[in-house]
């Protein structure tokens, strides 16, 4: 169950929304921190995007976040296209091998579309970075070395019915991604067949109905996590009435179960991220990268030790990346600064980078904390090279 190596090695974006380049590199478990309106969420997006893209179309992606207008870094200088590329590790025939995709998109000058895939590019290489096994190149419709496809599309769909790239294609779009909505977990829905939570909660009774009879030693996980986190909480569980599933929470004085409307926001969406967690896609190698927005919405500070231990355990099965603004979330000594990556907003520029080395070498030196760093505003990303 757990993975041999990270899936996402790098991520590097250019003119997205706030983000005019950033050059991030990936830990098993990576936490992008920083305060309220600094960019987090555009970093995560523009990962989103891709994911979104390969699903239906970069029209439809781009179409629901409001055109692309809304995506493109707004400056003195306007820009007309923006771009996303990923290191990725794959595993075809039983090694982690690199991989390095991406796209260029923008507007049409003809006018004629909304969005056009300018350039696409994915390589796959040997062993250890050797020689280039395979890969392709598109230019504004054109596919480098014959042939072409419309200037909205993407060609790794159509390649993924072929060979090595359709590996490539299925570990781009099973990463998953989660901004978990209280209000959309307490809602009853049909009954169905739950390996996946939804975006913002969805299917969670289902999701722990199918942990209960696949994997109940990490359903019992999640109750244990749950406890520790809310100390009066024994478990959560799905809930079936009829043909309909939803949640209920077992407590230590309840004689009844409590159902969705009577559990507490917080404890709801703590439920939520370690369902997330270790929901069966994940345990079951189904998917790539687990992506939690500010997972420590509405806890209890005293429970942000429990639930950082929950996010480490679960990236010994599947890669996590989660953006926070906690410190309380990362107030303790045996976190590896290398894991964090600070955000900042600067002139209306995201910058993002790893931990100025000042502050690191005082967290690794045990005179401080990341969290304590962070309560006192010192936490800065490095600046470039």
């Amino acid at each position: 169950m757990g993975r041999s190596a990270p899936f996402l090695r790098r991520l590097r974006v250019t003119d997205y929304r706030s983000i005019a380049s950033c050059d991030v590199a990936f830990t098993p478990l990576l936490v992008l921190l920083g305060p309220n309106g600094a960019g987090k969420s555009n970093v995560v997006d523009a990962l989103l995007f891709l994911a979104d893209a390969l699903r239906s179309t970069p029209a439809d992606a781009a179409t629901s976040r409001g055109g692309l207008d809304e995506i493109l870094r707004r400056s003195a200088e306007p820009t007309d296209r923006f771009s996303v590329h990923l290191d990725i590790a794959v595993e075809l025939n039983g090694e982690p091998t690199p991989v390095e995709y991406g796209f260029t998109l923008g507007r049409d000058s003809t006018g004629q579309r909304p969005v056009v895939v300018h350039e696409e590019r994915c390589v796959i290489r040997g062993r250890e970075g050797q020689e280039i096994t395979t890969g392709f190149t598109l230019r504004d419709g054109l596919i480098v070395d014959g042939g072409k496809i419309e200037r909205d599309r993407l060609y790794l769909p159509l390649a993924a019915t072929q060979g090595e790239y359709a590996e490539v294609y299925r570990s781009l779009r099973a990463m998953l991604f989660y901004h978990l909505n209280v209000d959309r977990m307490r809602q009853i829905e049909h009954v169905g067949f739950g390996k996946r939570l939804g975006y913002s909660g969805e299917r969670l009774g289902a999701v722990l109905g199918e942990l209960a009879q696949e994997h109940p030693v990490f359903k019992a996980r999640i109750d244990d996590y749950l406890n520790a986190i809310v100390p009066e909480a024994v478990g959560v569980d799905q809930r079936v009435i009829d043909s309909y599933s939803t949640v209920e929470l077992r407590t230590r004085e309840g004689e009844r179960p409590f159902g969705p409307e009577a559990i507490s926001v917080g404890t709801l969406h703590a439920a939520g991220v370690l369902t997330a967690l270790f929901q069966p896609a994940v345990l079951e190698g189904q998917a790539t990268l687990v992506t939690i927005e500010e997972p420590e919405t509405a806890l209890h500070p005293a429970a942000a030790g429990a639930l950082f231990d929950a996010l480490t355990e679960a990236s010994e099965h599947v890669q996590v990346l989660i953006t926070t603004q906690s410190a309380d979330l990362l107030d303790r000594d045996d976190f590896d600064p290398a894991s964090v990556r600070v955000v900042a907003m600067s002139g209306g520029v995201t910058k993002i980078g790893e931990i100025d080395e000042v502050s690191r070498r005082l967290v690794e030196d045990g005179r401080t904390t990341l969290g304590e760093l962070m309560r006192g505003g010192q936490l800065q990303p490095e600046e470039s090279a």
